[in-house]
This record gives C-alpha cells, structure tokens and sequence, in this order.
C-alpha cells in the first residue's frame, strides 16, 4: 500500500511538472551551437561602420568549413573585395573545440604582401575599424566560458533565455570581455542580443540580432548590429548569398591560400 501511495505521488509530481529538470546554461549553449548543422557555408556580407559624421563601408566574401571530431572544429576565410584600399585584404581562422587548444588567426595584407599571424593580445584589437574585435570573428567553443542561466527575458516581443558567460580562467587574459550576457531565443536558440562587459565590468558594447531565415534547412542570422555607446559608433553587418554544404576544398583554408 504504502508502495502504491509513493508511486500515485510521483505520478502526480511528474504530470504536474514538478521534478523536471530546468536545463542549465550550459545545456542551452550547446543547444545553440547545434543549430547550424552545415559541413561548410559560403555568403557576401555588407559591413557598415558608423563614427558620427563618417561611414565607412566594406564588402567581402566569407568561405566556413567543420573539422575534427564531431565536426565541431572550425577554419573560416574571410577576404575583403571593396573599397580598392581594402581588397584581397584577408582573415583566416582555425577555431578549436577543445577549449585548451588556442585558436589560431592570420591576416593578409597585401600592401605588405605579407601574411601575420594574431595571437594572445592582437585578438583584442578592432577588427578592419568596426566595433568589433578580431575575437569576435572567432567560433568561441562553448566550454571556452561558463555559462550560468539567469533567468528569462523577452526581446523584441521573443521570449529568450538569459545566460551569463564568463570566461574559464586561464582564458581571461585574451580577451577583452569579463562576461558577455547573451540572450538566446527560446523557439530558434539563436541569439537574440548579447552584452559585452569590459574588464571592470562595464557595459562595452551590445550585438542585435535579426533577419532570421530558414536556409536550407537551417535557421540563420542574416543581419546584426554592434554598437558601442561609450565612444558613439555602430557597426552594421548584412549577409547575402547564404548558401550550404557546397563541398568546399580544404585548401581554401591552407595559409598558403591568403597570398592568392
């Protein structure tokens, strides 16, 4: 009897909801780094750095392709075609999963003809004038920070989970961030906003997320907006051209390939 009364209990708790477990932030990151199941993606991007009365403006070309176990490694190569100032300028990236592994980044400048290699504090600097930083072009690994949920929030009229991440330890001393606050749709689990704190835990800058589409299969980001108020500038980013699982060769992603 006493058996069937435990059972009937536990029955009810469960019907009700209660018992069930809320995921953590760490669960919710993941969920979102599964969103884009692609082996490889190619697009055009529109960038459009605003400084008050100037605006300067860049087009460019952008080739992504998984590596590693579970796919989950990532090369990316990004080459500038306009204005004529910046053309064939270009950035690669070789993201790890593993978060004790160091990303690895080169940048061609072919008025130097020469290609360097980013590393340690140059990935604090500003990526081609915009608002964001050269990490910011990485794939971050989702183990690369803790992540804790801090509640829910809407944006936009979108219900969103909220999630702190702070980078592990000895990750702190390359980045310029002491947590970002990302905000991840609750329906897409892509993000929705995210808050860059600088190293005294002050608002830096806030990302806005938009032009959410299904392309081939895959849900996607089309359109974002950096802007950091302390110093009145905004960044503009629009894709175009998104297309996937185009089979895409490895050497695109070879360093040798930056000095075409």
């Amino acid at each position: 009897m006493i058996r069937m009364t435990i059972s009937l209990i536990c029955m009810i708790l469960l019907s009700a909801g209660i018992g069930h477990a809320e995921p953590t932030g760490r669960d919710i990151m993941l969920k979102a780094d599964e969103v884009d199941t692609s082996r490889d993606a190619a697009m055009s991007s529109r960038m459009v750095i605003e400084r008050g009365s100037l605006k300067l403006q860049r087009s460019m070309e952008s080739l992504t392709k998984q590596y590693g176990k579970n796919l989950k490694d990532e090369r990316t190569l990004i080459r500038f075609v306009e204005p004529a100032d910046v053309h064939d300028t270009a950035y690669l990236t070789w993201s790890y999963d593993d978060p004790e592994r160091e990303d690895d980044m080169w940048v061609y400048l072919p008025a130097e003809s020469l290609v360097r290699r980013i590393s340690g504090g140059g990935k604090k600097g500003a990526f081609m004038r915009s608002d964001l930083a050269n990490e910011d072009i990485e794939d971050r690994a989702v183990d690369d920070d803790e992540h804790t949920l801090t509640g829910e929030e809407n944006v936009s009229g979108t219900a969103c989970y909220v999630i702190e991440s702070v980078p592990r330890p000895e990750l702190k001393k390359d980045t310029n961030y002491s947590k970002r606050v990302q905000y991840i749709r609750k329906d897409l689990y892509l993000p929705a906003k995210i808050d860059y704190y600088d190293k005294r835990g002050k608002l830096l800058k806030t990302a806005t997320f938009g032009g959410y589409k299904q392309i081939d299969g895959i849900w996607t980001v089309t359109r974002f907006l950096y802007e950091t108020p302390r110093r009145k500038t905004r960044t503009l980013f629009q894709r175009s051209n998104i297309s996937y699982n185009q089979g895409l060769d490895d050497a695109l992603f070879l360093q040798n390939n930056l000095m075409r």
